[in-house]
């Protein structure tokens, strides 16, 4: 008997945010169900977590010891899905994903960076050392084409850079008695139509929370809605909508008060007419499942997945104006039936795009 392939997993898992878990989901269902004998093993912040959720082992991502064990016992090293190489966040989160990589290479193995979104990285030194460092790892594959400009613009002159598509195209949601019974729980009445907003924390609240308020109130009187606020990354998601709901004069704003994980996520969002939101993986959710979307845009990502799915509906939350929001949502509602057509036939595309990044990562594997 030959001993099991291994593959440890790097990224943003284990901190109650919605889009990095659903890329983590991805990944590990998509290597099973390829090949189920490969041992996954993922650096988490919540390992015991991490380990009940997945069904696989899970390391302390800040027990430096534990991760170069893990390192060293692996057969291929990956740097999940996300936005994990900016500086946007901070320098140090950047240095910590390069230094694993570093580390990886240091052991001879090969490495592979999963679907990521990468930049802005605007500090002179974290530019070098992230070009130094991606020209040395053996595959590199994107969720967007702004990323691979973003690297061109660099200078990494890897070979091996491939533009596929975001893992979550390949989740399934919740079944339809499941979310049933949520939105009994949360006391969300769905015998009208039901439209999402989806907004995080930022810099200029005392804008952003006013301006959503009111395009709530305009949204439910005009089209005899329900709207639901769906925070993606807890707590803090739920703090900010919490703000939103006070400021919203009708009655029939609802708010996901709860924890729910990936899969009952797509299941709400599945239910709604279309989706107003800033977070990049509420609006990956929405794409999954054929909901047209007004996006609020904080940072490129966001814009550069607009783009590439063709719904460039958006306003910069940086300069967010209450009537540019409401022409685009006033645009959405209007044409949605149109605009989901259209994602119907973009998501066969994208989940075909999705899986070939688990593919590659198997061959990598085998050399």
């Amino acid at each position: 008997m030959g001993i099991n392939k291994r593959i440890l997993i790097s990224g943003y898992y284990g901190f109650d945010n919605s889009g990095d878990d659903a890329i983590l989901k991805a990944i590990v269902k998509d290597i099973n169900e390829k090949d189920n004998s490969i041992e996954i093993a993922v650096l988490s912040n919540n390992p015991i977590f991490t380990e009940k959720v997945y069904g696989i082992k899970a390391v302390n991502r800040f027990k430096m010891k534990d991760v170069i064990k893990a390192i060293k016992e692996c057969d291929l090293f990956i740097s999940g899905g996300g936005s994990l190489l900016q500086d946007i966040t901070s320098t140090r989160s950047l240095l910590y994903y390069l230094t694993l990589m570093k580390l990886a290479k240091g052991f001879d193995k090969p490495i592979m960076v999963y679907a990521n979104g990468i930049g802005p990285i605007n500090k002179k030194l974290n530019r070098i050392l992230t070009r130094k460092t991606l020209n040395k790892v053996d595959l590199i594959t994107l969720r967007d084409e702004d990323s691979k400009t973003f690297l061109e613009g660099l200078g990494v002159e890897n070979r091996n850079i491939f533009v596929t598509a975001d893992p979550v195209f390949t989740l399934e949601p919740s079944k339809e008695r499941v979310i049933d019974d949520i939105l009994t729980k949360e006391g969300i009445p769905w015998e009208r139509p039901l439209v999402g907003i989806s907004v995080r924390n930022w810099i200029n609240e005392d804008n952003l929370i006013p301006i959503v308020a009111k395009a709530i109130d305009h949204i439910i009187e005009k089209y005899k809605v329900n709207v639901i606020l769906i925070p993606m990354h807890y707590p803090e998601d739920l703090s900010i909508s919490k703000n939103i709901l006070e400021g919203v004069s009708s009655q029939n704003c609802y708010i996901i008060s709860n924890k729910y994980n990936v899969e009952d996520i797509m299941g709400i969002i599945r239910r709604l007419e279309i989706i107003v939101a800033m977070r990049l993986h509420s609006l990956i959710y929405a794409a999954t499942q054929n909901v047209p979307m007004v996006g609020i845009v904080y940072d490129p990502k966001i814009e550069g997945f607009l783009k590439s799915i063709d719904m460039g509906h958006m306003c910069s939350v940086e300069n967010l104006q209450y009537d540019h929001l409401i022409s685009n949502i006033d645009y959405v509602w209007k044409n949605r039936a149109e605009l989901k057509n259209g994602l119907k036939e973009l998501d066969i595309k994208m989940r075909q795009e999705a899986l070939k990044n688990v593919n590659m990562a198997l061959d990598l594997l085998k050399r």
